[in-house]
């Protein structure tokens, strides 16, 4: 029997259709791969950019924090402080001479640890406060024999306390406070590029029990009534009290290896450095004009300034002084006023590259303080 093969059916027998595949080419799978990794990775980026400026602004409102807390802290001291030496009498110019002695100061800087005064320390701002005597000095004070005789003058009778001389009337003595900008060494374990470090010369150490145990080159500043706060430690007659009526005498030795930190993260910067990479601009000297005698004092104005402009210290922290030098009040009487200025700088917080410090400044904080202490108050 012969089949009759029509062309049709003769068409699918020699070319038969081919069944489409369902799903994807390789190809098509490769495509979707790359766009979906591309899509991933921009995403991550977002997230990544996103987690990173939310890290920074968290540094710097936490550096701004701490800028803040450290103004109020020290403008309280300040409100506290019966004198406050401006950048001329914190500088100093030495010794004095019988022909200086009434018209320029020592300088606090000379009178300090000098481990205070390195090449990587700048003092900025100096006062003198009070201070409560320590507990077991008021007791002795309290059971001390020949109350009569507790005067604060040396010369008063036979008493011990009064003979090394302990106020235990007043019940108590006067503190001298030092803030220094601190900059950042290799293997400093504090991350930012400076901070502000505190020192105190008070009269008595830590957990002093006895009259004998005072620190080492403390005098009280008023302790005779010719004494003044601006040619402290000096008499009138050129005598360094330090080293000739200190109960320890000598120079404050005080290693200062670790120091009490009041704030990191504090500008560095000096004045002429640039404000950013490559920018035009650069740090300005500060300037005191309001702090003269008047319009026209530009000498009273730059000694005004603390640190002096002198020596281009770093301006992280600098006050305005008013009152605080020899012969610099407007009037008798004047109370003393002081601007502070503080600029903290984020780098070294996370997220925060070295390289790029000049960046990450942030912006200065101001405050004025009203001082109790009146300047030749008559």
């Amino acid at each position: 029997m012969v089949t009759i093969l029509y062309p049709r059916k003769l068409k699918r027998l020699l070319f038969p259709k081919r069944r489409r595949s369902s799903g994807f080419t390789l190809l098509e799978l490769l495509v979707a791969m790359i766009i979906g990794s591309l899509i991933v990775i921009a995403l991550l980026t977002l997230v990544v950019q996103l987690t990173e400026t939310n890290q920074k602004d968290a540094a710097r409102s936490q550096v701004q924090q701490d800028m803040q807390a450290a103004t109020d802290f020290i403008a309280q001291e300040l409100r506290e402080a019966v004198f406050v030496y401006n950048g001329d009498c914190l500088q100093g110019y030495g010794p004095p001479t019988a022909t200086t002695l009434a018209t320029t100061c020592p300088g606090i800087i000379n009178h300090i640890p000098t481990a205070m005064v390195s090449a990587n320390r700048t003092p900025v701002l100096a006062f003198w406060r009070t201070k409560k005597l320590p507990a077991a000095i008021s007791t002795l004070c309290g059971t001390a024999p020949n109350p009569q005789e507790l005067s604060d003058s040396k010369t008063a009778g036979d008493n011990a306390l009064v003979k090394a001389g302990v106020p235990c009337l007043a019940g108590y003595s006067y503190s001298l406070v030092v803030y220094a900008i601190d900059k950042k060494t290799p293997g400093d374990t504090w991350a930012g590029n400076a901070r502000l470090i505190r020192y105190e010369l008070s009269q008595f150490t830590d957990g002093a029990t006895t009259a004998a145990n005072q620190n080492m080159g403390y005098v009280n500043p008023l302790q005779d009534p010719t004494y003044t706060f601006q040619q402290w430690p000096y008499t009138k007659t050129l005598l360094n009290r330090q080293t000739a009526e200190a109960l320890q005498p000598g120079r404050p030795t005080a290693s200062l290896a670790n120091p009490a930190v009041l704030v990191d993260f504090l500008d560095e910067k000096k004045a002429g450095d640039p404000t950013g990479p490559g920018a035009s601009t650069t740090v300005p000297t500060p300037n005191c004009e309001e702090f003269g005698a008047d319009a026209t004092d530009t000498v009273g104005q730059a000694n005004a300034l603390t640190p002096l402009a002198t020596s281009n210290p770093p301006r992280g922290f600098y006050a305005c002084v008013r009152g605080g030098g020899v012969r610099t009040a407007k009037t008798t009487g004047e109370n003393q006023e002081v601007l502070l200025v503080m600029k903290g700088n984020v780098t070294g917080q996370n997220g925060f590259n070295e390289k790029f410090d000049n960046n990450e400044r942030i912006s200065p904080l101001q405050t004025r303080v009203l001082i109790r202490g009146v300047v030749d108050k008559p």
